[in-house]
């Protein structure tokens, strides 16, 4: 018997960053501000960037790896609806 994959829900890019947002924010070492997640792009992607306001983050990489995994579980989950209806 072959299993049915469910169809992806849509999401709009807003919703999928401030969802990354949300899961990175548990990490310990995760600034409480300064912190951007961008979601852009077909098919879509994350981006991680710090501004100053999140002073020195001395976990960068480990944040950015946690990103990334987080990105691809949503990915299987969602499809991004962009900003314009694209």
């Amino acid at each position: 018997m072959e299993r049915q994959e469910r169809p992806r829900q849509t999401k709009k890019a807003e919703d999928l960053a401030a969802m990354i947002h949300e899961d990175l924010s548990k990490m310990d070492g995760c600034p409480q501000r300064g912190m951007t997640v961008t979601v852009y792009g077909i098919p879509w992607r994350s981006m991680l960037t710090f501004g100053v306001a999140a002073g020195p983050v001395h976990n960068k990489a480990e944040l950015q790896t946690f990103c990334d995994i987080i990105t691809e579980r949503l990915q299987r989950l969602y499809d991004c609806q962009l900003p314009g209806g694209v």
